[in-house]
């Protein structure tokens, strides 16, 4: 157990800045941004994952039902990481060819659920609702002004 911390902390480490980064980006959208989502703040369009975040609190609060309305992908997601934190910190192997499918399988089927979610539930039912005052939209509005 004591190799798979050391392997945690090695692997953390070497991604440090992007995890600040991140870190920073939330803590100062929080208060700045419409919206966490790069996504949403860009082009006012939810993305394939807006709402995992908030399906992940609820699993974190033992609300499996109100997880999976959320976002039904959290499950397999969380499955996902268990089983890659289970061969990279336990069984010390690289991710291989099976996981690797099984992630593109997940992201392909997270896009046609996208595009489900896009038809039946944009843009009037969160999280699938549309933003106005993106960044497209005032770039647009400004330099069309500036034009005309």
């Amino acid at each position: 157990m004591r190799e798979a911390f050391t392997l945690l902390w090695k692997d953390i480490k070497d991604v440090k800045w992007a995890i600040i980064l991140i870190i920073a980006y939330f803590a100062l959208g929080k208060y700045f941004l419409y919206s966490l989502c790069p996504m949403v703040v860009i082009t006012g369009l939810p993305c394939p994952g807006c709402g995992l975040t908030r399906a992940g609190i609820r699993l974190l609060r033992l609300d499996f039902a109100g997880a999976f309305r959320i976002h039904p992908f959290i499950y397999p997601i969380v499955m996902y990481l268990g089983i890659f934190g289970w061969n990279r910190y336990i069984r010390k192997r690289r991710a291989g060819t099976g996981l690797k499918v099984l992630l593109g399988v997940i992201i392909i089927l997270m896009l046609l659920f996208y595009v489900w979610r896009m038809l039946h539930y944009f843009p009037d039912e969160p999280p699938m609702s549309y933003y106005g005052g993106n960044l497209l939209r005032f770039f647009h509005r400004f330099f069309y002004k500036a034009v005309y």
